[in-house]
C-alpha cells in the first residue's frame, strides 16, 4: 500500500474526529445553555435576577461555541495539508476570516455578558 495513501487517509480520519469534537462541544453548549434557560423560566424570578442569569447563560454558550470553532479551524487547517492546491488555501484563509470575526466578536460579547454579570453580584450586594 502507498505510504501517501495511508498518511491521506489517517490525516481525513483525524480531521473528521476535529470537526466531530467540535460539533459537539458547540450541540453541548447548547443543551447546557437550554437547560440552564428552561430551569431558569420554571422558577420565574424577579426580573434583575432574569437579566443576571440571561446574561451567565449567554456567557456560557458563547464560551462552547468559541471552543468548538477553534477545533473547526484546526481541523480545517491540516485539511489544507491534505489537498494544499490555491483554490483550498483561498476556501481556509475565506473559512478561519468569517470563523475568526465570529469568534471575536462573541469573545467580546461574553466578556460582556462576564461583565455584566460581575456588575449584577456586585449590585445585589449591596443592597
Amino acid at each position: 500500500m502507498d505510504i501517501n495513501l495511508i498518511f491521506y487517509t489517517l490525516l481525513s480520519s483525524v480531521v473528521t474526529a476535529i470537526n466531530l469534537v467540535g460539533v459537539m462541544i458547540v450541540i453541548w453548549g447548547f443543551v447546557v445553555a437550554s437547560l440552564g434557560f428552561i430551569r431558569m423560566k420554571l422558577h420565574r424570578h424577579s426580573t434583575p435576577f432574569f437579566l443576571i442569569e440571561a446574561n451567565k447563560i449567554r456567557a456560557i454558550l458563547g464560551t462552547y461555541i468559541l471552543f468548538g470553532l477553534e477545533f473547526m479551524i484546526a481541523a480545517d487547517i491540516i485539511h489544507t495539508f491534505l489537498k494544499p492546491t490555491q483554490e483550498d488555501l483561498i476556501v481556509l484563509a475565506t473559512i478561519v476570516a468569517i470563523r475568526t470575526v465570529i469568534s471575536y466578536f462573541l469573545g467580546r460579547e461574553v466578556e460582556e455578558a462576564r461583565h455584566d454579570q460581575k456588575a449584577g453580584k456586585e449590585l445585589g450586594e449591596k443592597s
